[in-house]
């Protein structure tokens, strides 16, 4: 009796082995396939030789018979639904993302960006397979290349391909995905596999021309590349990392704005500017320049005729915001949270998040302005604009009669359309003033959406209205890097050895419990 059981547990292993392999063949290993069919076939044949006389006769004419029926012909579903599911996963693929903070999906700018290209771009991304970013480059670059037909990808390894590297002049610790064009001809360098830094790249393999940003030095202004916390180094950073060149500006020497200049920027200047250098800026914005002047509460910048020019007049006060959810990063009530507008195109789509201004001062339109100013950024209803600043430094201060009360405007924009002088077209100028300008240095850019919003402010102010955005954060993910034959591994016994394992210690639980 025990040899009879033995026989038909043994038989039954057999023959699901046997039907496994099926399974087995879609990961593509002829050897595991082979080896299965041998195994299965034995064990059929080693269990058909220990049956008893008439054994195998009961086993296939019974119940047995009509189990196996459908348990073969389930299986045979099974293996149907696998190989409909792996075409249709080559053929169309299609991917989900369930990640709370959705680091596999593609955010608004960049999608835009790849639906918007016009001509044929390809990737060149330098990781041997053995590199930690080899994976997170080739999964960047798929979901990039799905998004547009014009976008393509290889990854080259550099041990392989010695002519490519030293082609492009890739090193170990330099960029390693350059964007080609159909010819060969270098477009763009990105030094990180990441979304920020490869759309970035496109936007400079599709833009013509360059866009200078030039800050002015000389009044105590901080270093555009400076690394320190006063410094706006990470904002000049994201500025070339778009296609900008950023310079310094001094006008002691030669009190005129270059010709070139696409953007000039007054920030944080501590000492007042002399005459000419506001006459030259006066100049610059009559001729159709582009401005962005940062203020600072307490400090007489010797800007007010360059402000009355853009009709915006800073108040000699700092904002006070009481609210405690206003005062949720910088803890005190003149480090505010301000609320972008939803009525000019730099922040219409920042209006759901918040800017962070330390020590901002008021601004208000001038009376009869024109062009008129629009407001870009307000302070809270329960702010106001404290012009006793001495009294912020002891006791505190409290809202007097007569102050300004929120909302206030704690940024402007201003914009002159072109117009005809002596029969000849000119072109229309733009200027952005803020009450404060260290919202943008390198201590503050990367909180809340102050990073966009100075961006976005460059992009408006560069006529670059297809870049005023919300760009792609860089997503921090907890990530398991494998190998291939790791993963493959990993398939195999999952997909494969488990079910099966289960699927045939049923079957002899069920054979062993049936003879008794």
């Amino acid at each position: 009796m025990k040899k009879s059981i033995a026989a038909r547990v043994l038989g039954a292993l057999g023959l699901v082995v046997l039907l496994s392999t099926a399974v087995t063949f879609l990961f593509g290993n002829t050897t595991f396939v082979v080896a299965k069919a041998v195994l299965g076939l034995a064990a059929m044949i080693a269990g058909f030789a220990l049956g008893e006389p008439g054994g195998v006769k009961r086993f296939f004419g019974g119940r047995a018979a009509h189990y196996g029926f459908f348990t073969a012909l389930s299986g045979l579903f099974v293996v149907v639904i696998l190989v409909v599911a792996n075409y249709g996963a080559t053929r169309r693929p299609k991917s989900w993302d369930l990640t709370k903070n959705r680091i596999f999906t593609l955010g608004d700018d960049t999608n835009r960006l790849l639906g918007s290209l016009k001509t044929d771009i390809r990737a060149l991304a330098f990781y041997g397979q053995a590199e930690p970013d080899y994976p997170v480059a080739q999964d960047l670059l798929r979901r990039y290349a799905a998004r547009s037909p014009r976008l393509t990808f290889e990854l080259v390894d550099p041990y392989r391909r010695p002519e490519l590297v030293k082609q492009y002049a890739i090193t170990e610790t330099g960029p390693r995905i350059i964007l080609v064009a159909p010819d060969g001809k270098e477009l763009a360098r990105v030094r990180t596999p990441d979304e920020q830094g490869l759309t970035n790249g496109l936007v400079q393999a599709t833009r013509t021309g360059t866009r200078t940003m030039l800050f002015t030095q000389g009044h105590g202004e901080p270093d555009p590349h400076g690394t320190g916390e006063k410094g706006y180094g990470q904002a000049a950073a994201a500025l070339e990392g778009e296609g900008w060149k950023v310079e310094p500006l001094s006008l002691f020497e030669k009190a005129e704005v270059p010709s070139d200049a696409t953007v000039v920027v007054v920030a944080g200047a501590r000492k007042a500017f002399l005459t000419p250098e506001v006459r030259a800026l006066q100049a610059y914005w009559a001729r159709g320049g582009h401005l962005a002047v940062l203020l600072e509460p307490e400090v007489d910048a010797g800007l007010d005729a360059l402000l009355a020019d853009l009709g915006v007049e800073a108040g000699n006060d700092m904002i006070v915001d009481p609210s405690p959810v206003a005062q949720l990063f910088g803890g005190t009530p003149v480090t505010p949270i301000v609320a972008p507008s939803q009525n000019h195109p730099i922040t219409r789509d920042l209006a759901q998040t918040g800017l962070l201004f330390p020590t901002t001062r008021s601004l208000v339109a001038r009376t009869g302005a024109a062009p008129f100013p629009s407001p870009l950024a307000l302070s809270g209803k329960d702010s106001w604009a404290e012009t006793d600043v001495k009294s912020l430094y002891g006791k505190g201060a409290k809202k007097d009669e007569g102050e300004k009360v929120g909302p206030i405007p704690v940024a402007m924009a201003v914009e002159k359309p072109g117009g005809e002088k002596d029969g000849k077209k000119t072109a229309g100028a733009r200027a952005v003033v803020t009450g404060d300008s260290e919202f943008c240095s390198n201590a503050f850019v990367g909180l809340l959406a102050n990073s966009d919003f100075f961006l976005n402010v460059a992009s408006w102010l560069g006529e670059q209205e297809d870049r005023i955005t919300v760009r792609p954060k860089a997503r921090e993910a907890s990530q398991l890097f494998l190998t291939e034959a790791q993963t493959a591994a990993i398939r195999f016994v999952t997909i494969d050895v488990l079910p099966v394992a289960l699927l045939g210690a049923g079957l002899a639980v069920w054979l062993v419990r049936r003879s008794r």
